[in-house]
């Protein structure tokens, strides 16, 4: 959708990675309630079209869910801080990071 600011960047490969396990919305839903994170199917859904914001301290529990490393539901965001054409989106002209959590930052900042 042209205009939409877009909730989150990792939707679309948590998307990917559900898809290829062959898990629908709500089985994964249930995947990430039995790794702690309270999220039912609306929420899965508003996630992977990137309506939904995800809290930096949730992400890990996507992962943990998927069974692969928090980079990889960054997968094709190389130096995502300082390399704008990386966005899906090119037309956005900053990534600004507001986060206390430092892997986020270790995360964003490849340090």
């Amino acid at each position: 959708m042209k205009g939409r600011k877009l909730a989150n960047l990792v939707g679309p490969q948590i998307r990917k990675l559900r898809y290829g396990r062959g898990w629908s919305q709500s089985k994964f839903a249930i995947e990430l309630q039995l790794k702690g994170l309270d999220v039912g199917r609306d929420v899965v859904a508003r996630i992977e079209c990137q309506m939904h914001c995800i809290k930096d301290r949730d992400i890990p529990y996507f992962a943990r869910a998927l069974g692969v490393n928090v980079s990889d539901l960054f997968s094709g965001f190389n130096n995502i801080a300082t390399n704008n054409s990386a966005l899906p989106n090119s037309h956005v002209s900053k990534v600004v990071m507001k986060s206390s959590q430092p892997l986020s930052a270790k995360l964003v900042n490849n340090r």
